[in-house]
């Protein structure tokens, strides 16, 4: 059997086919996922205040990545005599 045929009887058997509308939530993100794979392509397509709430994301993200490294591998402070 060719990949052709048993595609197509999928596709006429409904199994691929999606019978309700996407919701909101799916929409949104599906697009803040997309942001993130793709930030180039976004920023050119996003209204200067999405690029500052994109801005303002990674700098957070940032130094809470950065904060928790090193309160994990920092060594314990020294204790006085």
């Amino acid at each position: 059997m060719r990949f052709g045929s048993m595609f197509r009887r999928l596709r006429i058997g409904g199994f691929l086919r999606v019978d309700r509308p996407s919701t909101r939530l799916e929409i949104m993100t599906g697009r803040v996922l997309a942001v993130c794979v793709h930030p180039f392509m976004a920023w050119r397509v996003l209204s200067p205040s999405g690029r500052a709430l994109i801005l303002t994301s990674y700098a957070v993200t940032t130094y809470i990545t950065v904060l928790t490294m090193l309160l994990l591998l920092s060594p314990s402070a020294p204790r006085p005599f």
